[in-house]
């Protein structure tokens, strides 16, 4: 068994409520109650998301609680930055229970990052007719902004319009360096195909121009433990970057990817150049032809494909300069029921016990610990 190598810096992990920490102080959201008049405490809560991420400083913790969050073209643009010592954390109060609504595709973003060292946790994101969360600063060349957690989010029904344009959908659009995706559930990310809801496309577009996370420049990024499915107009996971930048220390570690694009192979799309690339331990339930496509014109030398288990095949076209080593392939992972959209294993399933370790994974999707056995297991799940 082999370990993984480990190049980026583990996460800070904030503490509970609002996760404030050193000087930083607690403020407080409430969409039904609050007013963005008062001064953010928790007795007199902001209104608006807004309103706490102008104020906010290095250590604030931000408690939203439940309630369904709307603006005008973006919901919450994050300007203000934390520090190495002291993140700034938005954090629903209640998982899912803080929804950031677009109202049906008038909002074009959920929620813009544009600073450092920040937190998002635990948010529904939806309706959006761009992107769920869009953490890019406005250079396509390279990673402004570094030191980005989006952790436990529920991110879904992204760019679902009728448009024939080249410009892509997202559920998380990644410019940034030092970034971690894990935890999350992503879906229904795109564009209406031919025949839903009255759409029909002049071009091909709709068929692979939406992604689940579409990540163009930035390097050490770590992608674990998400459950993707659904997301039939592109690629789950879409390395690209249409001005040649190079990302380098790319992990993709444990996630579940479910059901296929019909029109296109893979759940991953690998095409731009990517140095340090170590896709591992995930499971790829029914994907078109293969799990892992590659492109054509990137450069992805010293690529490892480990321990990833498939229904169909793990990696296609035939690549050069990849390892690949325990992979399982055209094998059942028998989820409880992926139908229902249950992706827990079964017992008896291929995907106990045969992962391979990683300093980067530490806990699964449900924030058990890993691993429970001798090895990890393959997917987002432990089985318990």
């Amino acid at each position: 068994m082999v370990s993984l190598l480990v190049t980026t810096a583990p996460l800070p992990q904030p503490p509970s409520g609002c996760g404030a920490t050193g000087s930083g102080v607690c403020r407080y959201v409430d969409a039904v109650k609050g007013n963005d008049a008062n001064p953010g405490t928790s007795t007199l809560p902001f209104r608006t998301l807004q309103q706490a991420a102008d104020v906010v400083n290095p250590g604030d913790g931000v408690l939203v609680r439940d309630g369904v969050y709307t603006a005008g073209s973006t919901v919450l643009t994050i300007g203000r930055s934390g520090t190495a010592r002291n993140w700034i954390l938005f954090r629903a109060a209640h998982r899912w229970g803080a929804v950031v609504d677009g109202r049906n595709n008038r909002s074009a973003y959920g929620i813009r990052i544009r600073a450092n060292y920040i937190r998002v946790e635990g948010f529904e994101v939806r309706g959006l007719s761009n992107s769920g969360i869009d953490a890019f600063a406005g250079n396509e060349l390279v990673a402004v902004t570094h030191d980005v957690a989006i952790v436990g989010n529920h991110i879904h029904d992204i760019g679902r319009i009728c448009d024939d344009g080249s410009g892509g959908r997202g559920g998380i659009a990644a410019y940034v360096s030092n970034l971690v995706i894990e935890q999350n559930v992503i879906h229904d990310i795109g564009r209406l195909g031919p025949g839903e809801q009255g759409c029909n496309p002049t071009t091909t577009n709709w068929q692979n121009h939406d992604h689940g996370v579409y990540h163009a420049v930035g390097d050490s990024v770590v992608i674990r433990n998400n459950i993707f499915y659904h997301n039939a107009r592109g690629w789950s996971y879409h390395r690209y970057s249409g001005v040649g930048a190079t990302a380098r220390g790319v992990y993709i570690l444990n996630n579940t990817f479910a059901f296929p694009n019909p029109n296109r192979d893979g759940q991953i799309l690998i095409a731009g150049a990517t140095d340090g690339l170590v896709i591992a331990n995930n499971i790829f339930y029914q994907p078109t032809t293969a799990g892992v496509r590659w492109g054509t014109g990137g450069s992805w030398a010293g690529a490892r494909l480990e321990s990833n288990l498939s229904t169909a095949a793990v990696s296609a076209p035939s690549v050069s300069g990849v390892t690949f080593v325990g992979n399982i392939e055209h094998t059942d992972p028998k989820l409880v029921s992926p139908v229902g959209l249950d992706f827990h294993l079964q017992s008896g399933s291929p995907a106990i016990g045969v992962g391979v370790a990683s300093g980067l994974v530490k806990k699964d999707f449900a924030d058990m610990s890993r691993p429970r056995g001798a090895r990890c297991d393959i997917g987002a799940y432990e089985f318990k």
